[in-house]
């Protein structure tokens, strides 16, 4: 396997890391929660909220480096 291969690989597989976590911290963020949300539960959902389309992105991209594409993704684009 060629360098840039192997590279490409490790990129596949920590966009794969980072789409486990955005929704980990995501799931930890709503155990926590309680009934009254205030304005930083609000801000930081946000924050969650958004990680979890950029970690998507960047997994498709670089699956896609690796030849694996996502067909029902591919077909949005």
């Amino acid at each position: 396997m060629a360098h840039e291969e192997r590279d490409d690989l490790h990129r596949a597989r920590a966009a794969a890391h980072e789409c486990v976590r955005a929704a980990t911290q995501l799931v930890e963020f709503v155990e926590r929660m309680t009934v009254v949300i205030g304005p930083s539960e609000m801000a930081e959902y946000d924050v969650l909220v958004a990680r979890a389309p950029a970690a998507l992105s960047q997994r498709v991209e670089a699956f896609k480096r690796i030849g694996l594409g996502a067909g029902s993704v591919d077909a949005t684009e």
